[in-house]
């Protein structure tokens, strides 16, 4: 161990903080790794705590799977974070102990090494286990054909089929396997599915079954005659289909426009490829979400933006104000409106000059102080004025606004709000001082986000603060 993770080691240790030893363990050895893990598993409370926390260390969750607590090991196997080697010996454990609760999480957890997950789908008798393992997108094809191939009751046999349908691990020859001994939803599940074989595709544009066609609809691998037959279809699932596929001609976009249906034209409204005679069709819809979704698009022109700022709903003005080509003249025009929520899109808008934002600073709603405080664009000035906010959101919004400067951001590091500390160690503008002076706040989070940054920029950390285990404190400026 390096003389730079030497000292921070013993600092943590000195601190008696179970959660900052935690976040030094990785760099520890020997005895100096014992002393740590002691702090660790000092308080079972805590320790349960660190086994399902989603900001353990691997080294801790290492740690704790050799505690042999039953409790502990569940926590361990429900964390996103723990290691395919900690699950292999859970399962090991399991297995031996018949604990079918530790199994069915192994079986669903991401980071479950293949061949542990090929046992589960060979030689598991738990249902649950078995179909937690169907829907794992670790699982590859090889071990779903070892599950699908296994000679179970009807029952459970279609619902693996189901679930099989739907991970996108299945290959294009297991899943022609189970296709025709699948019930309708599944078929409709392996036709959308990116490995569906050409030839099921093929066979599936034959069928007149709604929910097949629904889904063929949407999938750019049918051909053309297919979609303009979909496009006349009287099911208005089919015809939504139609009007997201990408691959639909501008003929049939023409047609769908003014469908009977709201939802296929609100679905027509988000396209990119529309002409300007279908713009102005859209532009009087009197559906308030199509008229929503064209606000948003950013191809409509700055006429039809114009007049959709002057829509008599909210939703569509503010949808105005957030599409990403909105012009200065509207901007100002809706910086002025009388909803709050169509102001607070003006604020959050990255392209929001900066006289306009100083305009919205003065407003009194917290969506529209948020937006300002978040926004790049926003002057210092106002943004040193918005850390004073009594509102959590607004002083959330100034942290992570990437214009804030460090003199800015300082009031912060005292925030009463201990997430805002925490985004604080993270913050790239603030000095490494700044965040090492975090490392006793009174929060356990905190102090864990310190010593974590700590531990990934150790050599700078010691080599200016830490000289022989002793703190060097600086005032802050």
């Amino acid at each position: 161990m390096s003389d730079s993770a030497d000292a921070l080691v013993k600092l943590a240790i000195k601190a008696g903080d179970p959660y900052v030893a935690a976040a030094v363990h990785e760099l520890a050895t020997g005895a100096l790794k014992q002393q740590l893990e002691q702090l660790i598993l000092e308080s079972r409370r805590t320790a349960l705590s660190l086994a399902r926390w989603e900001h353990t260390p691997a080294s801790v969750l290492a740690a704790l799977s050799g505690v042999g607590d039953d409790a502990v090991d569940l926590r361990l196997d429900k964390n996103p974070n723990t290691e395919a080697g900690i699950l292999s010996n859970l399962y090991v454990d399991a297995s031996n102990k018949g604990n079918l609760n530790l199994t069915r999480l192994i079986a669903q957890h991401r980071n479950s090494e293949v061949g542990v997950l090929k046992s589960i789908a060979l030689f598991a008798e738990d249902a649950d286990s078995l179909l937690a393992l169907s829907k794992n997108p670790s699982a590859t094809a090889e071990v779903l054909a070892s599950l699908s191939a296994r000679m179970l009751d009807d029952e459970l046999s279609v619902a693996l089929n189901k679930n099989i349908a739907q991970n996108n691990s299945a290959s294009a020859e297991l899943l022609e396997r189970i296709y025709e001994r699948s019930d309708l939803h599944t078929q409709a599940a392996i036709i959308g599915h990116v490995n569906c074989p050409d030839a099921l595709i093929a066979q599936a544009m034959t069928s007149d079954d709604l929910l097949i066609m629904r889904t063929l609809a949407r999938d750019a691998r049918i051909s053309t005659d297919v979609l303009l037959q979909y496009a006349k279809s009287d099911d208005a699932g089919v015809r939504c289909g139609v009007a997201a596929n990408a691959k639909t001609p501008v003929s049939v976009i023409g047609e769908l426009v003014s469908d009977k249906s709201e939802m296929v034209r609100r679905e027509i409204a988000s396209r990119n490829d529309l002409l300007p005679v279908h713009i102005v069709r859209l532009l009087v819809d009197t559906d308030v979400w199509v008229r929503q979704r064209l606000a948003r698009n950013a191809i409509a022109p700055l006429p039809v933006l114009s007049a959709l700022a002057g829509d008599t709903h909210a939703d569509v003005r503010r949808a105005v104000a957030r599409n990403t080509q909105c012009p200065l003249e509207l901007l100002e025009l809706l910086a002025t409106d009388s909803n709050a929520w169509v102001r607070a899109a003006v604020a959050y808008q990255h392209h929001s000059p900066l006289e306009l934002l100083i305009e919205l600073a003065a407003d009194e709603d917290v969506d529209v102080l948020s937006g300002v405080a978040n926004n790049p664009n926003t002057p210092q000035q106002i943004l040193e004025k918005l850390v004073a906010s009594s509102e959590a959101d607004v002083r959330r919004g100034v942290i992570l606004n990437k214009a804030a400067t460090r003199k800015t951001l300082l009031p912060l590091l005292e925030d009463p709000y201990y997430l805002h500390r925490v985004l604080m160690v993270a913050n790239p503008s603030l000095q490494e001082l700044d965040k090492w002076n975090l490392r006793e706040d009174p929060d356990y989070q905190v102090r864990f986000s310190v010593y974590r940054w700590a531990v990934k920029n150790i050599a700078p950390i010691n080599a200016r603060y830490i000289v022989g285990n002793e703190v060097i404190r600086r005032r802050r400026v």
